[in-house]
């Protein structure tokens, strides 16, 4: 099975005020331009406490790069390419890299975990994950991954193998955007105890608590509707909101607790199918959302690594 490319993450545009203020002037930055004549198609991001980010480059060129403050790119770490190849990154205190591989081959899918020096390993247990997508850690160590093609979250603690955490038709795609396989559990995150999964095909923002044994309490409906169609990656706010990329309308929308869905930026921003948003995380950049310009369905593309100021800091990493 060979599909083409698919929603995961992107850019949000905007100056959010604190304390919920009128919105001010969008400032946006592109941090990496990418070649697409090279198959250069950023689809992961995320940031390491030093400052480091790192971009997933979706086949055929399989690569994991590593943006250094000073600016600098080498190559972290390669994965060969096979369908998507790396999907999304989260990143550990540790400085390690998690990746979520979507390969369609049991022998190489799965989640790694990259150490700084390059080495990659993949995670016991995550082989039968038929679509491994997003990734995110918690306090403890673990590692929690959607599997889009399924509707199931994974759950991989910290020395042992990894198995369903929980699963649900909230979470399954519908097919809608024929491509061979539903989208559904895609962008993920954790805050306080809860993940924060979004449903590209199903429109949904779903938070599922963590209990104290470690499992998977009843789920809520964050927010649903048209504007969530598509939805990629998502990153959560200080502040408490959740930024979502959706993918498939070029837009980056912000969803408060109350379920209210703000549009921030689209298009005429200049977003080309956002997949992922990460905040920053260096001295001075936690209020930076990076963006992912996948840029696979629009032509002529532009793949990017954008930058913008959103007023409001990230939520710290685990």
């Amino acid at each position: 099975m060979r599909i083409r490319a698919i929603v995961t993450c992107t850019v949000v545009l905007v100056v959010l005020l604190w304390g919920g203020l009128a919105r001010a002037s969008v400032s946006i930055e592109t941090v990496v331009a990418f070649n697409p004549l090279a198959g250069e198609f950023p689809e992961g991001v995320a940031v390491g406490k030093a400052g480091n980010v790192y971009v997933s480059l979706t086949e055929p060129v399989g690569d994991v790069v590593k943006f250094a403050p000073d600016g600098s790119r080498s190559v972290l770490a390669h994965f060969a390419a096979a369908s998507f190849g790396p999907l999304g990154l989260a990143t550990s205190a540790a400085g390690d890299v998690y990746v979520a591989d979507a390969t369609f081959d049991p022998s190489t899918a799965g989640i790694y975990r990259v150490t700084p020096d390059g080495t990659s390993t993949r995670l016991d247990g995550t082989g039968p994950m038929q679509f491994p997508n997003g990734v995110a850690l918690d306090k403890r160590g673990n590692v929690y991954a959607t599997d889009s093609a399924t509707g199931a979250v994974w759950r991989i603690p910290p020395g042992g193998s990894g198995e369903i955490w929980f699963q649900s038709p909230l979470l399954e795609g519908t097919g809608a955007f024929g491509l061979g396989v539903p989208l559904g559990a895609n962008g993920i995150a954790f805050r306080n105890g809860r993940i924060f999964v979004s449903n590209t095909e199903g429109a949904k923002l779903v938070s599922i608590p963590v209990l104290p044994d470690g499992g998977a309490g009843s789920p809520t409906v964050v927010a649903e509707g048209p504007d969530l169609l598509g939805s990629d990656g998502i990153a959560l706010g200080a502040l408490g909101d959740v930024f979502v990329a959706v993918n498939s309308q070029n837009m980056i929308v912000r969803v408060t607790a109350d379920g209210s869905i703000t549009t921030l930026a689209t298009a005429a921003d200049g977003l080309e199918n956002p997949a992922s948003l990460a905040f920053g995380a260096g001295r001075g950049d936690r209020r930076s959302m990076y963006v992912t310009n996948f840029a696979i369905f629009t032509s002529p593309p532009h793949p990017a690594l954008l930058k913008a100021d959103v007023g409001e800091p990230g939520l710290p990493l685990p």
